[in-house]
């Protein structure tokens, strides 16, 4: 536990917020070093592995029928909700093993059993938001809340598709991250309010990594480059004005107690933003994301938000179809364009040596 925490526990204790129970069960929780984390978690899923084992051995003696298979992930996810209830480091690797192996058995089974008018995969996805879905409703670790919501996301959009719904769909998660970001502090204190921020958490890093996917999806960008014809030809016309919009509405509302100049320089820098680099949304994107993530103290979306802002210039500057001297002349003026900004909003605020 950190200084501050201790510290922390030590003040509830003393003005009796706490009793002697709750800041020895406050003492308990704290996290211990990362290595014997790290070793506890492995030997977790190590664990898990052997007993799923020797469970399927004998299973598989009965056939590999979808009854079987149903069966055998109704037991695992009923044993994940079992072990997430002692709300330890070793049980709730092991539930989460359990669970993300449960919930392939029960769409294993169940996606092979309707007739639907859809294909393959978008059954499967389908039957993977309804399973996955119920598996985030009972009490579980904030890391299986996260794969969940990482799962459900994707199998929307694999019932979208790479198309423009797709785009869409990332603009949404956009806009959700934002709305969740700045309204934190009216549904933390919820009873839901974990599921909710491990929701949030999922959408940001899914709406990071979506541009990214798309492109490699649909071939445009990566194709072209290995071929030696690199460049932007199969631009995303929904996902980058979206993502635009959504960056602006951000910053206006974020700066609405600001002075009007301050308002207009904030909703200027973000149009610019949005015009530069329409060719990336994945951007447009991370900047949203990590501007939400930072007024709402999200540090872990935010450390994902700016990952993802240096792999998109990455490739932005390795895809861009000019000379290096233009691409070099392009991060001059991006930084001279960065320390103008600056040096506007230290004029704004004269007070702040930031």
């Amino acid at each position: 536990m950190r200084a501050a925490e201790a510290e922390l526990g030590e003040l509830l204790r003393d003005r009796g917020i706490v009793d002697a129970a709750g800041h020895a069960a406050l003492l308990a929780t704290r996290p211990g070093p990362w290595w014997l984390m790290l070793l506890q978690g492995v030997a977790a899923w190590f664990a898990s592995l052997l007993i799923m084992s020797a469970v399927s051995l004998p299973l598989a003696g009965f056939g590999t029928t979808a009854l079987v298979r149903g069966v055998a992930g109704v037991v695992l996810c009923a044993t994940a909700i079992w072990l997430f209830r002692f709300d330890r480091l070793f049980t709730n690797q092991m539930a989460l093993a359990f669970s993300l192996a449960g919930q392939g058995l029960l769409v294993w089974a169940l996606g092979d059993r309707w007739d639907l008018v859809l294909d393959h995969d978008r059954q499967l996805a389908g039957v993977g938001l309804l399973v996955t879905g119920a598996m985030l409703l009972p009490r579980a670790s904030r890391l299986h809340r996260v794969v969940c919501g990482l799962i459900l996301i994707f199998d929307a959009g694999v019932l979208i598709g790479s198309g423009p719904g797709a785009e869409v769909l990332g603009v949404v998660l956009a806009a959700g991250v934002a709305w969740s970001c700045v309204t934190r502090s009216r549904w933390a204190t919820h009873p839901r309010g974990g599921l909710l921020g491990a929701l949030t958490l999922a959408a940001g890093v899914a709406a990071l990594a979506l541009p990214a996917i798309l492109r490699l999806a649909r071939g445009d960008a990566w194709a072209a480059a290995v071929v030696g014809h690199a460049g932007f030809a199969g631009g995303m016309a929904w996902l980058a004005p979206g993502a635009g919009l959504v960056l602006v509405a951000l910053g206006a509302y974020l700066l609405r107690g600001a002075s009007q100049r301050g308002r207009v320089t904030g909703v200027v820098v973000a149009l610019l933003w949005g015009l530069v680099f329409h060719a990336v949304p994945g951007l447009i994107v991370a900047a949203t994301v990590f501007l939400a993530a930072f007024q709402a103290s999200q540090r872990t979306l935010a450390a994902f938000a700016l990952l993802a802002a240096v792999l998109y210039v990455g490739e932005f500057y390795y895809l861009l179809d000019v000379s290096l001297l233009h691409k070099s002349g392009l991060l001059a003026l991006g930084g001279a364009v960065l320390l103008a900004v600056r040096g506007g909003l230290r004029r704004l605020n004269p007070g702040d040596e930031s």
